[in-house]
């Protein structure tokens, strides 16, 4: 027996596509288990909370060239 997990998308159809590269010409037996995805919820961060948080001496911010100076919006 093996087992596979993936993450894929049902159509309007109702179908579900699952390709299986190696097997061919041969009878199978499929258990299906699933579960519908739910999106992570994504909390906002106050990156203040970050500021100061790397400790090593040896992480700097490399010299920056000068910028031209820019024509002004109008």
């Amino acid at each position: 027996m093996h087992s596979i997990t993936l993450k894929s998308h049902i159509g309007s159809d109702g179908l579900l596509k699952v390709h299986l590269p190696d097997m061919r010409d041969t009878d199978i037996e499929v258990v299906i288990v699933y579960q519908t995805s739910q999106p992570k919820e994504v909390k906002a961060v106050d990156l203040s909370q970050f500021y100061g948080c790397i400790q090593d001496d040896s992480f700097f911010r490399h010299p920056q060239p000068e910028q031209p100076e820019r024509e002004p919006l109008e």
